[in-house]
Formats: structure tokens, sequence, C-alpha cells
């Protein structure tokens, strides 16, 4: 007997006792040995996958997903056995115009909450990338001039279903990896890991790497790189670019001990990686690893891409699922705040007006941004916004609390939830009990509601926001 209930996106099928339910399995560590033929255009990979179920429930049946063009063509256990697979492209029940390949893997016994099992995957095919889909920074092919393994366009086997909410709503998971990238001898793989060695065959090489820490991410770039190592930070450029690397190698190191100065030290201190890729492929981060644009390493004024993105070093892993990432706006408001620092030239006050013009002029069009708070942006899908509408609401946070208080409410924020993770409403709390102020209509206004938007289009600039939440707070008597 089987029948479905719905239940926030989720499918649940009962059968004899066990629930078998789009949960999303967690990798906990991945295997990963990649072969790459450019003259083909192919990619062979297997992964070994642990994963863990992390519901409440038995489960019989994982879900993968590929790249649309990957193909598996076998599914093992831990001993080698063959695993029952079924795989099919699907798009994206709430995103259309994204296709992926999912593979159904039926699991040789259920699974246990909390318990974990392997899954070998074996595959082979084409990456193209994802532009038709509006990601148009997911360029991502096969090309000897440049080529990306990375999450984004699912070049490796990654458990999930074709839902964005349903794959928003999973707690975010960090695993552990060990890799093998074979690729042309006169190529280089760059990644964040520890290079274990490189070890040549013939014309091919194969690089291993291995995870310094846990991540939610790895990411392997292969072009013609040279690599550059400075004190604990290393970067990877591309050809033309050595005097690039150089400076953002000072750049990194400068962003660094400033915002250790402000935040306090990092809750552990490992080396930092920065990989170059062309511009328009997006920049990311992750606990060891920045991708940084090539604009950012042939103009000193992109070196606020670097502030940007090293600043999240100190962010806290979102409880808010899914997340609505105003981590991006506290990384945008430190950004230019670092540029600012670093410079001497003035550069907060022009970019936090640019930041409010602009929402300004934006908001007649976008009704519903009236309607969700910043909380919810993960539910809603406007995590776009959280980079202007959470700089801004940051901003604000500095010039009434004052640069010291705001040190201390970001440092405490990051050590007390760096590890176990951290909402909205635990910042909120944070800053309730550190500010020397009632901030009280500041966090509802920006953080808890959309009366943020009042605010906006009945001041002139971020002067007169300041002055509206400074007559409504209350110093605390002492």
């Amino acid at each position: 007997m089987s029948f479905k209930i719905g239940f926030l996106g989720l499918l649940l099928v009962l059968t004899s006792g066990v629930v078998d339910a789009q949960v999303v399995l967690a990798p906990t560590h991945y295997d990963l040995s990649v072969e790459v033929d450019f003259d083909a255009e192919i990619l062979r990979g297997a992964a070994r996958i642990v994963v863990r179920n992390p519901s409440t429930e038995s489960v019989r049946q994982a879900s993968l997903l590929l790249y649309r063009l990957l193909r598996v063509k076998a599914v093992r256990d831990d001993h080698g056995k063959d695993l029952a697979f079924s795989q099919g492209v699907v798009a994206f029940e709430d995103f259309g115009k994204l296709q992926v390949n999912q593979i159904l893997v039926s699991l040789p016994e259920p699974l246990a909450p909390g318990a974990q099992t392997t899954i070998e995957v074996r595959y082979e095919g084409y990456l193209v990338g994802y532009s038709e889909t509006g990601m148009l920074y997911v360029k991502d092919k096969i090309d000897s001039e440049f080529t990306i393994l990375r999450a984004d366009s699912y070049a490796y086997p990654s458990p999930g279903y074709p839902s964005s909410v349903v794959n928003r709503s999973a707690p975010l998971r960090d695993f552990t990896y060990s890799a093998r990238i074979t690729v042309p001898k006169d190529l280089t793989v760059a990644n964040g890991g520890r290079l274990d060695g490189a070890e040549a065959a013939g014309d091919r090489v194969t690089f291993r790497f291995s995870s310094l820490k846990p991540s939610w991410r790895m990411d392997f770039a292969i072009a013609k790189y040279t690599k550059l190592s400075s004190g604990p930070i290393s970067v990877y450029y591309l050809p033309g670019d050595a005097l690039g690397a150089a400076a953002v190698a000072q750049a990194a190191e400068r962003s660094l001990d400033l915002y250790s100065g402000w935040f306090g030290p990092l809750r552990e201190t490992t080396g930092l990686t920065f990989i170059e890729i062309p511009n328009g492929w997006g920049s990311q981060a992750d606990v060891t690893t920045i991708i940084q644009s090539a604009a950012a390493f042939r103009d000193v004024k992109q070196h606020r891409e670097v502030y940007h993105e090293i600043s999240h070093l100190w962010n806290v892993p979102a409880t808010d699922l899914p997340s609505p990432r105003w981590n991006e706006g506290l990384a945008t408001f430190l950004e230019y705040l670092a540029t600012q620092e670093i410079t001497g030239k003035p550069e907060v006050d022009e970019r936090a007006n640019a930041l409010l013009d602009w929402l300004r002029s934006s908001l007649p069009t976008h009704e519903a941004w009236r309607k969700a708070p910043l909380v919810d942006y993960g539910r809603v899908g406007l995590t776009d916004l959280s980079y202007s509408v959470g700089a801004v609401y940051f901003d604000l946070l500095y010039r009434l609390a004052g640069r010291e208080t705001f040190n201390r409410i970001i440092g405490c924020y990051a050590a007390d939830f760096g590890t176990r993770g951290g909402s909205t409403k635990d910042l909120a709390d944070v800053v309730r009990k550190t500010a020397k102020m009632d901030l009280s209509e500041l966090n509802n206004d920006w953080l808890f509601t959309a009366a943020w938007t009042n605010r906006v289009e009945h001041s002139a600039n971020i002067q007169d926001i300041e002055a509206y939440y400074r007559r409504s707070a209350h110093t605390e008597r002492q």
C-alpha cells in the first residue's frame, strides 16, 4: 500500500513501515578520479561518495545529480557490487531551464537515520555550460585554454533532487575529499587542497589532492597555471599575470590582517589559495580557496573583489534554510569599507548612496520586495537582493553602533556561532546584547519585515536614514 503526502515540496512514500523520502543525503567524503580528454572534449570520472542519512527516517533510494550530458556507466557499493539504478535528463521543477541527469540508486538495504553508506559512480560525457539558464557565469566546458570542474555545473555527482526548494532546504553539509585529476602534461590543475603529488605517465600527468579541512564544495581549475606562494597565501595565475598575482597576494594579506584586527583571528589557521579564472566565470570562496576573476589580477581597483571574498572566511553556517544569504550583504559592505581603509580614499558614502539610488529606482517594478523580509529571501528566491539590502543594513549598523561596537558584533557572532551555525535571529540577539543603544527598529525594518522600502523611498541618502534610526534608538544607561 502506498500514498502521497505533500509537505514543503517533499514527497513521502510509505511502504512496509519504511519511509522513502526526497531526503538529500549528506556527503561526508568524496574520493574523486577524473581524466580530461581534451581531444575528444570528454571527461571520464569515478566518484566514491560517503553519504549520510540526515533525516529521522530510513531511506532506500539515493538521488544524485550530474550535468545533463554526463552519462553514468555503473554504480557500485563499497564492496564493488553493482547497484541497480536509473538515470534520465530532467528539468528542475521550479527552474525549468535547468536540466540535469538525475540518477536514482536503489540501496541494498534501507539506510537508517544517521547511518552512512558508500556509493561509487562511474560516468563520462560532455560539459558545455548552463548559459541558457541565465546563469551566465557557468560557462564550464572542456577546453585546453581553461576548464573548471565544480558543483555549479554538476561536473561530479552531487546528492540532490531536481528542485531548488528541496536542495536549498537541506542543511549545508561540509565534506572532505581526495582527488586525482589527469590532464595533458603541459597543463596544471589548481585546487585549494593539499597537493599530494603530480605523477607523470607519457604525455599525461595526474595531480593528487586532499582537502585541508571540510568544506561545502571542491573546485578544480585546469590551465597553463603558474603558482606563487607568499606566506600563507598561494596564488595560481594565468599566463601574463605574474605582477597581478603578486598584487593579489599582497591585497589578500592586507585584508586578512585588517579583518583579523577587526573581528578576531580565524577559528582555524590554514593556507589560503587564490585561483585566477577568466572574467565572467564567477568569483567564489570556501574555507581554503578563493576563485577570483582575472579583473582582480589586472586592475588594482578590482582588489575590492579580493576584500569581498576574504571577508567570507568569517562567515557562520546559516541555520535559516534556505539561507537568505545576508552574508553576501555583509561582504559587500566590508568590501567597500576595506577599500576605503586600505586606499585612504572615500568610498563608503558613495557606495551606500549608489545602492540606495538603485533600490529606490527599482522598487516601482518589484512589488515582491515590499512583501518579503530579508530573513525569507532564500525561501522566496530573492537572494540576489541580499547583496544590496544586506549591505545597506550593515552600513547602517556600522554608522549607528560605531566601529568598535560593530566589530565586536561581527566578531562575537563569528566566534559564538562559527562551528554550530547561526540564524538571522541569532545575529539580531548579538546586536541587542552588544550595541549600546536600542536598534530593534533597525533590525525589524531591515531583517524581519520589508519596512526598509518605506525608509528608502522617503529618504534622500544614507545620512537621512541614519538620522531616522538614531532618533529612534535610545542610549542605554550605564
